[in-house]
């Protein structure tokens, strides 16, 4: 995955799974980042709601977001539909291993 692929969908990823923390300094270091990204305003605003315009990223958001609920039916949902999609088992490893790297980098 090219450099600049890899760092937009990373800044998603922290962006839908960290953008309700409710502290302004890091929601700014989040958007910040996601714009260094290239991420338009409405791609920050659609990954805060836990969304993406493209659809493999979509998934990507979606997959991490259910393992963040620890909805174990919501995440085999989000599982099977990113592998409909074309996402394959080995990125959905690197995606679980991301959200969860994500989520520990979390301060209480």
């Amino acid at each position: 995955m090219p450099d600049q692929l890899h760092a937009r969908v990373t800044a998603q990823l922290k962006l839908a799974l960290l953008g309700d923390c409710g502290c302004h300094k890091t929601l700014a270091r989040l958007e910040r980042e996601a714009r260094q990204s290239g991420l338009t305003g409405a791609e920050i605003d659609a990954a805060i709601s836990g969304r993406s315009f493209e659809a493999r990223t979509a998934a990507a958001v979606a997959f991490a977001c259910a393992m963040k609920a620890g909805d174990d039916d919501s995440l085999q949902q989000a599982r099977t539909r990113a592998l409909q999609i074309g996402v394959t088992t080995e990125e959905l490893r690197t995606i679980a291993k991301g959200a969860k790297r994500i989520l520990a980098s979390k301060r209480p």
